[in-house]
């Protein structure tokens, strides 16, 4: 299967940041678990829920090597969705749990590529909301009374809202893999885009003031 950064043609940030800092399971699941928090408090979306969770460990096994990754749009989303609920059994919910993290992951990490391919985020953001609320129906109807908090309830409703949140999570990505000038130079292109506060002060750390007044490096 083609992983995410066949994309653009180029790595994936959070394989970078694996690369450069990590080299054990526990350390993976530590730096996202760290990092969905920190982007989480500060949108004021609960560290602790569950779609939280939920997010740091889909991040985790999708930086694990090996591991499964999404695959390139290259067929329509509400395509496979619509083959995903003409399903049934197992393979019904896994296709549907899988579709709804692709449109996540996807919405989070690319949404400069989906925007370059004329891929509206309403439509990516639908497909992927609809995919947990059916994802989530089928362990309503299989589990009987439902207990404890339900997680694919919480990605669909706030789907929007984890999105954002995994941007967030993709810039601390970026700022943590720009080691060379041409990562600094992605970098500020980024923060041109998303003036977040990881990106500003990562390049404050590498001795570049980020200005738009005179639309270069300072």
């Amino acid at each position: 299967m083609r992983g995410p950064g066949l994309l653009d043609g180029r790595r994936p940030p959070y394989v970078c940041v694996v690369d450069a800092l990590i080299d054990d399971t526990t350390n993976i699941a530590s730096f996202f678990r760290d990092a969905v928090r920190g982007a989480a408090v500060g949108r004021g979306y609960d560290p602790g829920a569950p779609s939280a969770l939920y997010v740091a460990s889909l991040l985790a096994d999708y930086a694990m090597p090996g591991s499964r990754t999404p695959e390139p749009l290259d067929r329509p989303l509400t395509v496979l969705l619509v083959e995903a609920l003409g399903t049934v059994g197992p393979e019904r919910f896994e296709r549907l749990r899988c579709l709804g993290d692709q449109a996540l992951y996807l919405s989070g990490f690319f949404s400069d590529h989906l925007e370059r391919r004329g891929v509206e985020r309403r439509y990516v953001y639908d497909v992927g909301a609809t995919a947990y609320d059916a994802a989530g129906a089928i362990l309503r109807r299989g589990g009987g009374q439902q207990r404890g908090p339900d997680v694919f309830d919480e990605l669909a409703t706030n789907f929007t809202e984890l999105v954002a949140l995994l941007r967030d999570v993709a810039d601390v990505a970026y700022a943590a893999s720009a080691h060379d000038a041409r990562g600094i130079v992605d970098l500020y292109e980024r923060w041109t885009r998303r003036e977040s506060p990881a990106l500003t002060a990562a390049l404050v750390r590498s001795g570049v003031v980020p200005s738009r007044g005179g639309g270069a490096l300072h």
